[in-house]
């Protein structure tokens, strides 16, 4: 095949093969040279940013524009790169590369390293499955904590029972380690809190002692005291229809927590957001 003579086209004709490019395309010939890094950044800086995720689930950095999604993935072997593809496989507007390493955690974030230089890019959503080692998770929270000060959205999760290992792998997700948590949108589930913490934690919001900029906050609570956090006559400004409505004391926000009964007589909490704090309760089967 003959070389495209991409940086011997006119300035204009240049841009219009870039904007025909994704975002992954634009990673592979800015690494052709020098030269062809200088002009996908400069390219770059001019064009609508991408929304980046970052999920260590599958060590995958996912660019997304629009309705289209682009997604960089790395395995660290070969059969579960072929699981991936087979299972992402009918996804629509979305396309996806999926590379092979002996360490994808490590390369995968050396990759997005030099993307956000060459993209100007920032992440915008953050993954974390806690079942991975504390070291690791550690790692990445400080990787993303190197690059900005605040992600726009954290999803925290555990497919494992509740056990003294859980909390181990979850020991950054304790009720300081909350107060640290700056996103808008904070998203914990197998939440390692007491219901005595949550409290607290509602407390202090009500009183904009704390998260002033938190629009959303979903926790999922196993134990069969976990709707203690809400049963404080002090803290609830309104019922009606089994609603409890909780404000802040500034009147610009305020949180909704609505008590229902799920199948087999196991009961919950389904919350809706107003525009506040939401908080769900899942009580344990046992």
């Amino acid at each position: 095949m003959t070389p495209f003579p991409l940086l011997q086209l006119p300035l204009v004709a240049m841009e219009h093969v870039l904007c025909m490019m994704s975002p992954i395309e634009l990673i592979d010939v800015s690494l052709t040279s020098s030269r062809a890094k200088r002009c996908v950044k400069s390219f770059s800086k001019t064009k609508k940013k991408f929304s980046v995720s970052f999920s260590n689930y599958w060590s995958s950095v996912s660019f997304r524009r629009d309705q289209m999604i682009w997604t960089y993935i790395i395995h660290i072997d070969q059969d579960d790169a072929n699981m991936c593809a087979n299972i992402l496989k009918d996804l629509e507007n979305s396309e996806i590369i999926i590379k092979v390493s002996e360490e994808p955690l490590k390369d995968i974030m050396k990759w997005y390293d030099y993307a956000r230089e060459v993209l100007n890019c920032k992440i915008y959503c953050l993954a974390l499955e806690l079942d991975h080692p504390s070291s690791e998770n550690r790692r990445i929270i400080d990787w993303i904590a190197a690059q900005t000060k605040t992600v726009e959205w954290l999803d925290l999760s555990s497919a494992d029972e509740e056990s003294g290992d859980d909390v181990n792998n979850a020991q950054f997700i304790d009720y300081k380690q909350l107060l640290r948590l700056k996103s808008p949108v904070i998203v914990l589930r197998d939440s390692i809190l007491t219901s005595q913490e949550i409290n607290r934690f509602l407390r202090s919001w009500m009183s904009c002692e704390t998260h002033l900029d938190l629009e959303a906050l979903q926790i999922n609570i196993l134990g069969p005291n976990a709707m203690n956090a809400f049963y404080d006559y002090h803290m609830i400004s309104q019922v009606e229809n089994e609603i409890f409505t909780m404000k802040r004391c500034d009147g610009k926000k305020q949180a909704s927590v609505t008590v229902v009964q799920f199948i087999d007589s196991f009961s919950g909490v389904d919350c809706q957001e107003i525009d506040g704090i939401t908080v769900e309760n899942i009580p344990s089967s046992g």
